[in-house]
């Protein structure tokens, strides 16, 4: 690469990453969600949360220059991003790759949801960060350096959210299932190669939570998502009454009155059995018992198949932002985000305080971006579809434009049915990544103009 060309790339991806926070800049702060005090908690006072990874915390950490400012945090989210989507771009081979960037960046800021999640002090952005990552290192013909690079953005973007532990290493199958016919000479290579990522990912985070918490695990909180997630379905309810004919199981005494769904169940210390009983660690052996139980029996592994498809359905319907945006709670001294800005960059809480989210500068309404992001969304997918039914033309050696466009769709149904299965549906798991459908979509129309059917240059300058 010329210094020239270096220079363009950096550019682009450095103003790039700002359009993309261009909701945030609007808001005037950086988006916050009730998880965000507990990632502010690991970041600046080395809490270890239980119930979610400690490492997206020391990212905040580091990109926040050592608690100096959240907007470097959300900047450095939107910069890997916008790194990304350039690499796709000249991947794809789009004619004057640099433009091509600029305008694909600046839809994608306008109409999908990429900017709400960049521009938030929450790891959901790196589940397409890790996408594209993954999307490079087996389908581009990188350097040795950068596809260090893409397995180590593969393998933080693995350790910042439990839940990419499984989406990255299944869309990685799927993405190699699709190109497998590209890989007749060294077939066994990319098996290996992202073999060898998942057990890095996984035998390297337990490691690292030894190092931090003087324990070797993946996941403290994985059981309890479950069992809430059994709550909503109503498994909970059918297996106590049918299991609980002794006092062994002290959830048995709650039988007749679990909480109504499993947000209260995860979350209001008051009325869900599991705080009551001791909290996540207490509840660990019973629960895993329970848990145990529903998968060896036929009748309720049948009921966990059923509802993880229906519940995988019904995340795919949730066609908006993020509720969770909407809380006038932000605003008041008890909740954790306002705690946590106050104690670790008091100089930040007017700006906070003074946000859209917090009522400073007009009341933040979801309802037109919501609006606008279903039907930016909902085009994207049938234009995928609608060139994925056609015959496929080459869109770079090797590949086809329904590979490209199947390695999206697929990773949002995966996405979807992991975070729909093993815990709670939820608007977020859909919209932090539903971009990726949108993006690889223009892409491939860009990519048309400047190449014909065979896949040969236009000449179209």
């Amino acid at each position: 690469m010329t210094r020239n060309a270096w220079i363009r790339d950096t550019v682009v991806v450095s103003i790039g990453a700002m359009v993309l926070l261009i909701p945030a800049v609007v808001n005037g702060f950086p988006f916050v969600y009730p998880d965000t005090g507990t990632y502010l908690a690991s970041a600046f006072r080395g809490a270890v949360p239980i119930d979610r990874p400690y490492w997206y915390g020391v990212f905040m950490r580091v990109t926040s220059l050592g608690g100096h400012s959240f907007w470097s945090i959300i900047y450095a989210q939107a910069l890997l991003c916008a790194f990304y989507i350039h690499r796709s771009t000249k991947l794809i081979r789009c004619q004057r790759p640099h433009l091509t960037t600029a305008m694909v960046l600046g839809a994608l800021a306008a109409f999908s949801s990429i900017g709400w999640y960049a521009g938030q002090l929450m790891p959901d952005i790196f589940t397409g960060i890790g996408l594209l990552a993954i999307f490079q290192l087996f389908t581009a013909q990188a350097s040795r350096v950068m596809r260090t690079i893409d397995a180590l953005v593969v393998i933080a973007c693995c350790w910042v959210h439990l839940s990419n532990m499984l989406i990255l290493p299944l869309s990685g199958i799927s993405l190699l299932l699709l190109h497998q016919p590209a890989w007749e000479a060294k077939r066994r290579r990319p098996w290996i190669v992202l073999f060898g990522l998942t057990v890095i990912s996984w035998g390297g985070l337990a490691v690292a939570n030894r190092m931090v918490d003087k324990e070797f695990y993946i996941s403290r909180g994985g059981h309890v998502f479950l069992v809430a997630h059994m709550v909503d379905t109503g498994m909970l309810r059918a297996w106590l009454a049918e299991h609980c004919t002794d006092d062994e199981l002290r959830l048995c005494a709650y039988k007749d009155r679990l909480p109504m769904d499993s947000g209260h169940f995860l979350w209001t210390d008051s009325i869900s059995p599991m705080h009551l009983e001791g909290g996540w660690l207490a509840t660990r052996k019973e629960y895993d018992h329970i848990i145990s139980s529903t998968l060896t029996e036929p009748r309720y592994l049948a009921w966990h198949i059923r509802s993880s498809i229906t519940s995988t359905m019904e995340q795919l319907t949730r066609w908006s932002i993020c509720v969770g945006l909407q809380n006038k709670d932000y605003r008041t001294p008890t909740s954790p985000p306002y705690v946590m800005i106050a104690g670790t960059l008091p100089s930040e809480l007017p700006a906070y305080l003074n946000s859209m989210q917090n009522g400073g500068r007009g009341e933040l309404s979801m309802r037109w971006p919501d609006r606008v992001y279903a039907l930016f969304t909902l085009a994207s997918v049938l234009g995928a579809i609608s060139v994925c039914v056609r015959k496929p033309s080459l869109a770079m050696e090797g590949f086809s434009t329904r590979t490209i466009l199947l390695f999206p769709l697929g990773a949002v149904l995966i996405g979807c049915w992991v975070c729909s299965t093993l815990a709670v549906v939820d608007d977020r798991y859909l919209a932090r990544i539903s971009w990726i459908i949108p993006l690889f979509l223009a892409l491939i129309i860009a990519h048309g103009f400047a190449f014909g059917r065979k896949g040969q240059p236009t000449s179209r300058h």
